[in-house]
């Protein structure tokens, strides 16, 4: 669904997605905010915001919260009841990094995927999935598990680390180890490419999804842009072990 009268979102860059999302999803507060605090909030710079502005057909910032504040966007029918996700919820060369990194699983001796949160639920689910297709996949959930000692005597690992933020304490502490080691590649699957995590991983694998939490401490986003790239990872493996 489109707003503000624009519908050609494929001329969005990745950047003017991410403000895009942020104020669609959250244009009652933004009717309050200053240029840089969408641009904080959207992890973007305030010239990108104007320029998003200006791209979407409005001259100044005050017209376009005079937009916002006539046109209550958290009111359009379905929009919070039902979320679709289409390929503008991911970086325009998803399918590239799916081949790669479905190629550098494929070539390994062993999966590791890791987890806490709700991301330990995909961390599982993706371990399983692989593991049905042959793949020797382990799930970890654990912030505590000796994961260094366990990988210490093998080569040719792959651990694949769940976090939508991409700044999970544990996680962190848990892969650290791992960042200089050649035996281990990681790869990250993130809503949050310049996130810590991603920026200790070889590959990273992002998807645009605002992230919402109740009372700053429960994590509602949504998976569902993980679970597509769960799924389209296993499909190409899945392609390439019946070859």
């Amino acid at each position: 669904m489109a707003f503000f009268g624009f519908k050609d979102l494929s001329s969005l860059s990745d950047i003017d997605l991410a403000i895009y999302r942020y104020v669609t999803q959250n244009s009652d507060k933004v009717v309050y905010m200053r240029v840089r605090d969408i641009a904080n909030n959207a992890h973007v710079s305030s010239s990108s915001v104007m320029r998003f502005i200006h791209k979407i057909g409005f001259s100044s910032f005050p017209e376009f919260k005079a937009y916002l504040q006539n046109n209550d966007l958290s009111a359009k029918p379905n929009q919070n009841e039902f979320h679709f996700v289409d390929e503008n919820s991911f970086p325009k060369d998803i399918v590239s990094k799916l081949m790669i990194v479905a190629n550098t699983i494929f070539q390994c001796d062993n999966v590791t995927t890791l987890g806490m949160g709700d991301s330990a639920f995909l961390a599982e689910y993706a371990a399983r999935r692989m593991a049905s297709l042959g793949l020797n996949t382990t799930p970890v959930t654990d912030p505590f598990y000796p994961l260094h000692a366990k990988l210490r005597n093998t080569t040719n690992n792959v651990i694949i680390c769940f976090s939508v933020s991409g700044e999970t304490t544990e996680l962190i502490e848990l892969i650290n180890e791992f960042v200089n080691d050649e035996d281990v590649k990681i790869v990250c699957i993130t809503s949050q490419e310049t996130s810590t995590i991603a920026q200790m991983s070889r590959y990273v694998l992002n998807y645009y999804e605002y992230t919402h939490r109740l009372n700053n401490h429960y994590d509602l986003s949504s998976q569902v842009p993980v679970m597509y790239i769960i799924e389209s990872l296993d499909h190409i493996l899945e392609k390439k072990l019946s070859q």
